[in-house]
């Protein structure tokens, strides 16, 4: 087949996919093309964006599809909530290069950004509420050895106050755990759905056009 500087340029753009996946991304786009008859680089670029704009959109779907089959039960080699958090940041850089009009990109990232801001305040709470209840737990195990030789029932209720404390750490932080993670799923979510609303349909409709 020959050479086309936009898919070379494209293919530079997809180190994070498979050999497989990129091999397959650039046939489409290369037949696409050909079918298309987009004879210049100028009209190739009218109709896909750039080479970098078409690949963040290529990364966003491929993330989003990895993220569909693991929950369809295939077999997943990173974190669930790592690969939201990556599908996110894809998402949003597919939807700053998508031709949107630009309050409603504002609007979007302003969003977004607030969601991860929230998400943040949420994790420092949990993470200091924590923080205090094992230093209360401690300092009270602490102040029970320091005063057991001189009163045996105080020293045993403050050491028993202190385990009770850094057991209801540990019933607390699981608990922390999923909330945040919930939080992330729903951001994920939402962000998928802009995706489909603002990118992957607009993307449809245009190759159906052509």
């Amino acid at each position: 087949m020959e050479s086309n500087p936009y898919i070379e340029e494209l293919a530079t753009y997809l180190t994070q996919l498979t050999k497989d996946e990129q091999a397959d991304v650039l046939d489409f786009y290369s037949e696409y093309i050909l079918d298309a008859q987009m004879t210049s680089e100028a009209i190739i670029v009218h109709q896909l964006g750039t080479p970098k704009q078409l690949s963040r959109k290529i990364l966003a779907d491929y993330s989003i599809r990895a993220l569909d089959n693991e929950e369809a039960g295939q077999p997943h080699y990173e974190p669930k909530s790592k690969k939201n958090i990556r599908m996110i940041w894809l998402v949003l850089l597919a939807l700053m290069a998508s031709p949107v009009a630009i309050p409603i990109v504002i609007a979007i990232f302003i969003t977004i950004i607030g969601i991860f801001i929230a998400i943040a305040g949420v994790f420092i709470a949990i993470i200091m509420v924590l923080l205090g209840i094992v230093v209360a737990g401690l300092a009270a195990i602490a102040g029970g050895v320091a005063v057991f030789g001189t009163s045996i029932p105080t020293g045993i209720l403050f050491i028993g106050t202190g385990l009770v404390a850094i057991g209801l750490m540990m019933i607390l932080a699981p608990i922390g755990y999923l909330v945040i993670k919930a939080l992330i799923q729903m951001t994920a979510n939402f962000t998928q759905w802009l995706y489909n609303r603002y990118v992957k349909n607009k993307n449809k409709r245009k190759s159906e056009v052509a």
